[in-house]
């Protein structure tokens, strides 16, 4: 049975229309949130499971927004959603990444947006923003 190290939440903004942080275009991403894990020394053989879920806006065309997760500002996770502005402009985006075997001691995990269509397509993270980290060990 797996062992509870640690479970972290950011929850930056739990609505829609909670936030509006407009997505630059790539390669200037933008971190939108941050969790803090804390492993320790005595689990070396651990398992990190992120979960993150983000409310977009589709302004312009036809966006793609490239989520990235860091650890330790190393990238370690990336996904890619695109959002269409004149039919359901609103996306509620939900990623799950697993980090395993991470070292003993505090990491810091930055979840990141990026857009990488043509700047000509434009979009906005809206909320919810809800960004979360559990730790275990077998």
């Amino acid at each position: 049975m797996a062992v509870l190290l640690q479970h972290v939440t950011n929850v930056p903004t739990p609505i829609t229309n909670g936030a509006a942080i407009n997505v630059p275009q790539t390669p200037a991403g933008q971190g939108i949130a941050l969790v803090r894990v804390s492993i320790p020394a005595n689990a070396p053989v651990n398992t990190v499971e992120l979960t993150a879920t983000v409310g977009l806006q589709g302004l312009t065309g036809i966006p793609r927004v490239l989520f990235r997760i860091l650890r330790d500002g190393h990238e370690i996770y990336y996904a890619e959603q695109a959002v269409e502005a004149n039919f359901e402009n609103v996306n509620l985006t939900t990623l799950i990444a697993v980090d395993s075997n991470v070292a003993p001691g505090v990491h810091d995990y930055i979840l990141s947006v990026e857009q990488v269509a043509a700047a000509t397509n434009t979009a906005r993270v809206i909320g919810p923003i809800v960004f979360s980290a559990l730790a275990t060990a077998p």
